[in-house]
């Protein structure tokens, strides 16, 4: 199967009104989520399908108009010293018409809102435009003054686990999103909250030798190359980050791909092809196309006849009880997911231009807004 496929699963993913559904097959993932989705349209970009990403951040500035009482209450209510109930907090998750789901799974991940700010911003990089639409600005401003309230406060992770931790790749997708900020609306206290996150992420992997999964664990976690790829918080040369990556690499690797942490037991904590593409990208970035290569060549091989990429593999033989357990409990894992797919064709473009992308820019954006320098 080429990327062409991949391509092709994403589009089917998007619905009429813009939003991209998780994964069409999985009746638990029948939603959007601003992150998995916001990544999803950088793929759009990556591969030339701008009209789809477009599409998408209109079906997002739509949702956040929708919850524009709700972000400025909670943004006041923080910066007052308070702290909302947390039924008051924006959601990360949508209903695919834009409404907000009300149910208990938890709902409150600062990551989406950073990851869709900078999406937006590499939309806009990438189609040439260099002025924020003036439509969006209103959305714009409450994601950001959002984030940079709750910047450093615990949320749930990107798995949706530990709400009463500070997550590194939470974090990170903060720092990305206030950056892309303060760039689209010119304003510096944006980038100064960023700095502040990047220095408390410094200043906690210098005082612990290394970087960590979150405050509330020392362990490593495969989304923590989001620190460096694609969002820039950390160089790729910082030693500690090295490290961290060959941990990553070593604990974590299974069947040649990726899993998300050592105590992993959803669905038998398998391989995921998100975050082996994920590990691919950053080694392309980093001049290692040989192996990044034989992440991309993974990822292919798990794509089935029918053109679907799942959620994960081999957890089924890892932990056999524990995937036993959650297909009891949910059905099976879901077969065709849009954030694999998305990863996958990011990888391949990677790969195919050879060139650096978002992270490596000096600060002097030839395609787009300027951008603040790190």
């Amino acid at each position: 199967m080429t990327v062409q496929a991949s391509i092709a699963a994403m589009l089917a993913c998007q619905q009429g009104n813009g939003a991209l559904i998780a994964s069409p097959d999985f009746a638990q993932y029948h939603f959007c989520w601003l992150r998995d989705s916001s990544f999803a349209a950088y793929a759009f970009d990556r591969c030339g399908e701008h009209d789809a990403s477009a599409r998408y951040h209109d079906w997002v500035n739509r949702a956040l108009a929708g919850i524009a009482g709700q972000l400025d209450a909670a943004t006041q209510r923080r910066l007052a010293g308070q702290s909302p109930q947390p039924q008051a907090l924006p959601p990360c998750r949508f209903r695919l018409d834009g409404t907000v789901a009300a149910d208990d799974w938890p709902n409150f991940q600062i990551d989406g809102y950073g990851t869709w700010l900078w999406s937006l911003r590499e939309h806009l990089r990438l189609t040439g435009r260099r002025e924020l639409p003036t439509g969006v600005r209103p959305s714009v401003e409450r994601a950001a003054n959002f984030l940079a309230a709750f910047a450093l406060d615990p949320c749930y992770d990107v798995w949706e686990e530990n709400g009463d931790g500070v997550h590194a790749s939470t974090l990170a997708c903060v720092y990305g999103g206030l950056t892309a900020a303060a760039a689209l609306l010119d304003q510096p206290g944006l980038l100064g909250r960023a700095r502040d996150v990047q220095s408390h992420v410094r200043a906690a992997a210098v005082a612990a030798g290394r970087y960590c999964k979150s405050s509330v664990s020392s362990a490593v976690d495969a989304s923590m190359t989001w620190l460096a790829t694609p969002f820039g918080l950390v160089n790729d040369a910082d030693p500690l980050f090295q490290a961290a990556v060959s941990e990553i690499t070593g604990k974590l690797t299974l069947d040649g791909g990726l899993r998300r942490y050592p105590a992993d037991t959803f669905f038998g904590g398998g391989a995921w092809p998100l975050l082996t593409a994920w590990l691919g990208w950053h080694q392309a970035r980093t001049g290692d196309h040989e192996a990044a290569r034989r992440n991309l060549a993974w990822i292919a091989g798990h794509i089935d006849a029918q053109g679907r990429l799942g959620e994960q593999y081999g957890g089924d033989r890892r932990q056999p009880g524990m995937y036993r357990e959650w297909v009891d409990r949910w059905g099976h894992p879901a077969r065709d997911l849009l954030w694999s797919h998305a990863m996958y064709v990011v990888l391949s473009t990677e790969l195919e231009a050879g060139v650096p992308h978002s992270g490596d820019t000096d600060g002097t954006d030839k395609n787009g807004p300027t951008l603040p320098r790190r």
